[in-house]
């Protein structure tokens, strides 16, 4: 099925989404729009469905004190100033470009928006989620997304240090033979098609893994979906982890865009992530499909 609909969660607070992080979903979006092999038919255009999240502070977030009243007021008005900039910056993005675009406003606490943005992901055929590096909060959402919405989520770098792709035309596919990575290729069928080259890949060296071996197979189904797929076998060393060998495969090989699977599990109402996930969460190298 082709992604023509993509939610754009847009946070105010404490750090409010960055306009190329907008541009970049918009950039997206209109690429999306163009036709594929499979489409030559018809012009579909993508929609981007931003919420922006309006964040509620409490007095009781934080500690009492003389200046409470007048600290809360100022972040009231930092909130108000960063929803307003977020409506603009979406609007403008998305003027005159090839994308068909809604937005709202919602007003939430901290605790209601992750709520909120798991059953608005249930909606549409893919969120993209802008990551601040390091970022518990965005990593937090991003968990609850993937585990929860039951739909894929493609994280990528607010405000990285080089611009990120607009157009996925260099793929790399983390297989590991598990029900998510065989998951993870099903739902980033629509940019696989585009794609000039799919690299799957598989780390070995790390722990047996019975399904790996039909990582070839993978590469060569891909051919009847008119995929141009290699299959390779990357070792991983004592020194390296798995995040960072992710991270140099990504970069070595000039890829746009990181397929990968998700593990996770809850284990007293706290997420205990797979080594490559956790990593990829905390920092996204580039753009990052994520199913579960």
């Amino acid at each position: 099925m082709p992604i023509r609909d993509v939610f754009l969660p847009l946070l105010s607070y404490p750090v409010s989404a960055s306009r190329d992080a907008i541009g970049a979903v918009v950039d997206l979006a209109e690429n999306l729009s163009k036709n594929d092999a499979a489409e030559r038919h018809k012009q579909v255009r993508t929609r981007v469905s931003a919420v922006i999240l309006e964040t509620e502070i409490e007095s009781d977030l934080y500690f009492a004190g003389a200046y409470i009243g007048e600290f809360l007021e100022e972040q009231r008005k930092k909130i108000a100033a960063n929803t307003q900039r977020l409506i603009d910056d979406f609007t403008k993005a998305t003027a005159h470009r090839a994308v068909l675009s809604q937005w709202r406003v919602e007003k939430r606490n901290p605790f209601e928006t992750q709520n909120l943005l798991v059953e608005e992901a249930k909606l549409h055929h893919i969120t993209a989620l802008p990551v601040l590096k390091d970022n518990d909060n965005h990593q937090h959402i991003a968990e609850r997304l993937i585990f929860e919405s039951g739909r894929p989520v493609l994280i990528f770098p607010d405000r990285p240090p080089i611009p990120i792709s607009k157009n996925f035309s260099r793929v790399a596919v983390a297989w590991d033979g598990s029900r998510q990575a065989a998951r993870a290729v099903a739902d980033a069928m629509p940019f696989l098609r585009r794609a000039s080259h799919v690299r799957i890949f598989t780390v070995i060296g790390e722990k047996p893994m019975p399904g790996v071996s039909r990582g070839a197979e993978i590469a060569a189904s891909l051919a009847s979906e008119i995929v141009d797929a290699t299959f390779e076998e990357v070792r991983k060393e004592d020194i390296d982890s798995i995040g960072n060998l992710f991270e140099s495969f990504i970069a070595d090989r000039d890829c746009d865009l990181l397929v990968m699977g998700a593990y996770g599990h809850t284990r007293l109402r706290e997420f205990v992530l797979g080594g490559a996930t956790q990593s990829i969460l905390a920092a996204p190298p580039t753009w990052v499909m994520l199913s579960h």
